[in-house]
């Protein structure tokens, strides 16, 4: 269970630099978000999402209360209209901690807070670089954690890692695509990358051919079912370790 806000980016170079005769970026990154939501269990008592969306203006597409069921936000994502200005990835974060995290917005003060960006490149002008780092420490100071995915080769790895949540590993919790088309290929990855926010405590995950084995160490006293994805087969193997549960379970 998460309260989940997508910041979405929706800046000019977006469809500027759509591929000749190729698809459309935006749609693209729209469809990527889709099919992570897929990866949740979505509903007023599981996973709530909303979503802000940035150019040079920043709204509030939709807060986390305003949908009950996974295909209503699937649709919600892929219907976005493009905006298209400058990128105010610092007014970004501000709305993101005043609307989309705001418990007259859907937020519970209980549920763990995670915020995925994704972006094509460093806010502009290069001056709201330095800002947009100052208001990801202040969004991170809130109990939030951020996840950002940097997009084509115009992204810059200092920056994703600044503005991401301890501890600030590439492929643990900030990634990288060299296109648009290639969001696809990472969506797994990024999945996985949410597991520690989804699950408290330790974890490791090795790839077997189509399969994910995990092991995942947790306080007894926190640990429900429901943080795990629905694609697991669960309880291979239990045990009691100084009042920890160990479980391995696999996943495709």
């Amino acid at each position: 269970m998460v309260d989940l806000c997508f910041i979405i980016d929706s800046s000019g170079s977006i469809r500027d630099n759509n591929p000749a005769n190729g698809p459309d970026n935006w749609q693209l990154q729209l469809q990527f978000l889709s099919d992570l939501v897929g990866a949740f269990t979505v509903g007023q008592d599981a996973t709530r999402v909303g979503a802000i969306v940035f150019s040079e203006r920043v709204l509030l597409e939709f807060p986390l209360n305003a949908f009950d069921t996974r295909s209503e936000v699937q649709r919600a994502l892929v219907s976005i209209a493009y905006l298209g200005q400058t990128t105010n990835t610092p007014e970004a974060f501000i709305q993101t901690r005043q609307q989309c995290f705001n418990p007259s917005n859907g937020d519970r003060p209980e549920v763990q807070n995670l915020a995925i960006i994704v972006t094509d490149g460093l806010p502009f002008p290069a001056s709201r670089r330095s800002p947009a780092i100052d208001e990801a420490r202040i969004l991170r100071d809130t109990g939030v954690t951020i996840i950002p995915i940097g997009i084509t080769d115009n992204i810059d790895a200092d920056f994703l890692r600044d503005i991401s949540s301890p501890p600030q590993i590439e492929g643990m919790n900030f990634f990288t695509a060299t296109d648009f088309a290639a969001l696809q290929q990472i969506t797994r990855t990024v999945v996985e990358g949410t597991c520690e926010v989804l699950l408290p405590g330790t974890w490791k995950c090795v790839h077997f051919g189509v399969a994910l084995l995990c092991v995942y160490v947790v306080p007894v006293s926190v640990f429900t079912l429901r943080y795990i994805n629905e694609r697991c087969k669960i309880f291979i193997l239990t045990m009691h370790v100084a009042n920890q549960l160990q479980i391995v379970f696999v996943c495709w």
